[in-house]
């Protein structure tokens, strides 16, 4: 945990207790710019943090300890799908936490309130928490999907190129930090978001999609020392339905 203090009445002057940044990072940027005072760096599956060298790309999820919210930055990452990127994220409703967006020619920025509920990844990992079925968290991913998709058509209603639908590309649905669960509304939510929103064709819909259904079963293989995930995909045949079955829902309810 890092912990940096200023007076803002003054210069503005850090006092970095647990870090050494070399001088122009992009942290000590945001920090100044967005006046955090004291902060955590969550790691997930697609950071890229260099603290001693201004390289680039970089890529992390900062924590606002003080406000409980969160910035995902990107620094010269994936530059080129920011401007579409940009307006589908500031104008989503999302349903479940507000973000806020911030674009400049050096980085992108997800600004986030906190999402209800706690990591999926904690309740799979403790068969005793899990108040869903590996189905529901299923029928979950193919609703996110579809709502990408819905909202997309929306923000884009009067200039969606044609025959196209809005993908979010490949997904690791069960990766740390990328998924949230609310046992208390029984609702799942992605928090982690990667510039790829993009506008396809059916054919790369579909191909994007259904990489994505094999990799959900090929990591919850992964996991399979843990009995009730080991029940769920040890039938190869059980697999292959599920995976038709999230192919047939893509074509009925998002093909139209």
């Amino acid at each position: 945990m890092n912990y940096y203090n200023f007076d803002l009445d003054k210069q503005v002057v850090f006092t970095y207790n647990e870090i050494d940044l070399p001088k122009g990072h992009f942290l000590h940027k945001f920090l100044v710019e967005f006046k955090l005072e004291k902060f955590e760096i969550i790691k997930t599956a697609s950071t890229k943090l260099n603290l001693k060298e201004n390289t680039e790309p970089q890529k992390v999820v900062i924590h606002d300890l003080n406000e409980d919210e969160f910035y995902k930055i990107y620094v010269n990452d994936s530059k080129e799908n920011w401007k579409q990127n940009d307006k589908f994220f500031s104008q989503a409703y999302f349903s479940n936490n507000l973000i806020t967006t911030y674009l400049t020619d050096h980085w992108w920025i997800l600004k986030s309130t906190r999402v209800p509920g706690e990591d999926v990844y904690n309740f799979l990992l403790n068969e005793t928490r899990m108040t869903f079925t590996l189905d529901e968290f299923l029928n979950s991913m193919l609703l996110t999907l579809k709502w990408f998709n819905d909202e997309g058509k929306r923000i884009w209603k009067n200039n969606q190129p044609k025959e196209t639908y809005l993908s979010i590309g490949e997904v690791n649905w069960i990766s740390r930090n990328n998924m949230f669960y609310d046992s208390i509304t029984n609702q799942f939510t992605k928090v982690d978001h990667e510039p790829r929103i993009n506008w396809v064709d059916k054919q790369s819909y579909m191909n994007d999609a259904i990489r994505s259904f094999i990799e959900l079963f090929g990591n919850l293989m992964g996991l399979k020392a843990h009995k009730h995930i080991m029940n769920y995909v040890a039938d190869g045949k059980n697999i292959l339905k599920r995976i038709e079955y999230c192919i047939d829902f893509v074509e009925t309810e998002i093909f139209d």
